[in-house]
């Protein structure tokens, strides 16, 4: 099936793509280590998408600490998208702007700050529009949180920028996977002491979740703290490690309660930031629901009715949501363009 429009969602660790009817795939991507290779991995991605005539792009990417500057990461990855055009079947790309616009190349560059960490936007626009004008999306990642308040369509927060949406706490910065759990917890209950934890990236969320039975074991995906199998077995020996410990120190049952403390570390964060937003949405719309979209859903309990990403629209898209939501987005843009044009 000829897909058109293909939606890229270019993460600092992730790259993401899905099509307007579900069509979806993603990849682990270590901006910081490979930005260089971003065109080539762009162009093999996007073959398998045969018949794509546009690309809709959004990006978290430039914040990625191989680039001097956020402007200079939207300038790179917008020239790294541009040069995989002529190897590959678009022949069109277009950016999306938390001002709510599609820019081209050029644009993109001049409106860099516009352009950078726009996917938590193109999401939200898309869940009011498509799906339930008024709503609480949240959205965990593997690395961060978004908590977005949504009235008849439209976005509560006025802040656009990460710095921003740190301060109001539509942005939170801990997600399902990458979170080190060193920058979650200070110190651990362990055999009735509190133990300070070692400052090290020994272990992670993801760490806390395979030993509570939360995510699958996978053998095959090495992308840990250590480089060793994503297991319940490994995991046990990176929390042991977080307080000085080997893993045949600790028992099975004691690795599963440290991954308790910091999984609840994690969605005690999250929690505040819902409860914020929750509270001044209701005010405004009390007919309002919760709306989850991501992989890491387990971290919240929410305070209303709730409608899962992962049940609504096709099987995976929730992972890649926003890429899902540009293709959605130019979609309709180009058709309204269209229509506008007819009857102009």
């Amino acid at each position: 099936m000829p897909t058109r429009i293909l939606g890229v969602d270019i993460g600092g660790a992730n790259l993401k793509y899905a099509t307007a009817d579900g069509r979806c795939f993603e990849r682990t991507f270590a901006m910081w280590k490979r930005s260089d290779e971003l065109v080539n991995q762009l162009q093999d991605d996007i073959a398998q998408f045969t018949g794509t005539a546009q690309l809709a792009v959004t990006m978290t990417g430039e914040l990625a600490d191989c680039f001097a500057s956020r402007a200079a990461g939207v300038a790179h990855i917008v020239d790294h998208v541009v040069r995989c055009l002529p190897n590959s079947e678009p022949h069109t790309t277009m950016f999306y702007g938390t001002d709510g616009r599609f820019h081209d190349a050029n644009s993109a560059k001049e409106n860099w700050e516009c352009v950078a960490a726009s996917n938590w936007h193109a999401l939200a626009r898309c869940v009011g529009e498509r799906i339930v004008p008024n709503a609480l999306l949240i959205d965990i990642g593997s690395t961060t949180t978004d908590v977005i308040a949504i009235r008849d369509g439209d976005l509560l927060t006025r802040s656009r920028t990460d710095h921003e949406r740190l301060a109001d706490q539509s942005l939170v910065y801990v997600g399902c996977r990458r979170t080190p759990v060193c920058s979650l917890l200070s110190e651990l209950e362990f055999r009735g002491t509190t133990v300070p934890v070692m400052n090290e990236l020994f272990a992670t969320i993801d760490d806390a979740r395979l030993l509570l039975g939360l995510q699958a074991d996978d053998q095959d995906d090495c992308e840990t703290a250590d480089g060793h199998p994503r297991d319940r077995v490994h995991a046990q020996a990176r929390m042991a490690r977080m307080i000085g410990l080997d893993h045949n120190q600790i028992t099975v049952d004691e690795a599963s309660s440290l991954g308790r403390q910091v999984y609840d570390s994690v969605r005690r964060r999250i929690e505040g930031a819902v409860k914020r937003w929750w509270q001044e949405l209701l005010v405004q719309a009390p007919d309002a629901v919760c709306v989850l979209s991501g992989h890491g859903q387990d971290l919240i309990e929410p305070p209303a009715a709730s409608i899962d990403l992962r049940v609504k629209l096709p099987q995976g898209v929730s992972r890649t949501a926003p890429s899902w939501a540009v293709a959605v987005l130019l979609g309709s843009s180009e058709c309204l363009a269209r229509q506008e044009r007819s009857f102009g």
